[in-house]
């Protein structure tokens, strides 16, 4: 097993140095998409600055700690894109050239993550790093609170990465066609900028279970400012764990029903 799990890393890493070297070849364009996945970041601080100017704001949330949560929330979206573009796979999927890749000797899901997301996306983790460390800052976080919710927004990440995945894979196999899931994750990613409270307790179940968008940015903010109890950060964890399996070992299955629409 650990051999897999070497040879499979080795792989997601070689695969890294190989698409960074291609991006290099464009830089130009490369450093525009940058740029424009920065400006959404721009777009979330501008957006809750007029909110918090022409009113009360969001009841029970300080400006500086809802700018916490949209920052954790691009940062989210920005490492789930760079590994999965709904978009992208579906077009390979649709053409034969996933085949090529998932017939080799490693796992086709890490083959999945590691060929077929969208580079400059890390232009939100850039973006949404430094607003995090402005606000961070601003609303007087420590050290030790942010290495605490560490574990939270790592696992919720993973979470959304193979939700996002698997809901991917399942429409290619129901509808022949998951194109249309990056325009689903673009706008549920709007959602995860803001309190999960704000949605009353269907909001949250929705955005905590249904579509996980808010156990990276709602949570570990929740935790930093101590609006959820150890008992409530030990359930968080549960279900993040929980989800990566179910979500992991259903895209194992979903690969299994794959049939090319090409080739």
């Amino acid at each position: 097993m650990l051999d897999s799990i070497s040879r499979n890393l080795k792989m997601y890493n070689a695969s890294q140095k190989v698409l960074w070297k291609d991006i290099a070849i464009y830089r130009t364009q490369f450093i525009v998409w940058i740029f424009v996945f920065m400006m959404s970041t721009v777009a979330s601080v501008v957006t809750i600055t007029i909110i918090y100017d022409v009113s009360s704001g969001v009841a029970g949330w300080s400006y500086y700690q809802v700018l916490v949560i949209s920052s954790l929330a691009n940062i989210m979206i920005g490492i789930v894109f760079y590994n999965i573009s709904p978009q992208r796979l579906a077009r390979t999927m649709r053409n034969g050239q996933l085949d090529q890749r998932i017939l080799k000797p490693y796992n086709p899901i890490v083959t999945m993550l590691s060929l077929y997301g969208t580079k400059t996306s890390v232009g939100s983790v850039i973006s949404g790093a430094l607003v995090f460390g402005y606000a961070a800052y601003m609303a007087g976080i420590s050290a030790i609170a942010l290495f605490e919710m560490l574990l939270i927004f790592a696992l919720g990440v993973v979470s959304l990465t193979m939700f996002l995945l698997m809901i991917t894979l399942l429409s290619y196999v129901l509808f022949n066609s998951a194109g249309y899931m990056q325009w689903v994750a673009n706008i549920a990613s709007r959602a995860a900028q803001y309190p999960l409270t704000i949605y009353g307790l269907p909001g949250i179940l929705l955005f905590t279970v249904g579509l996980p968008i808010g156990l990276a940015a709602f949570y570990p903010s929740a935790l930093i400012f101590g609006k959820i109890g150890p008992e409530s950060v030990m359930l968080v964890i549960a279900i993040e764990a929980f989800m990566i399996a179910v979500y992991y070992y259903a895209c194992k299955w979903l690969t299994k029903k794959y049939r090319s629409g090409g080739g």
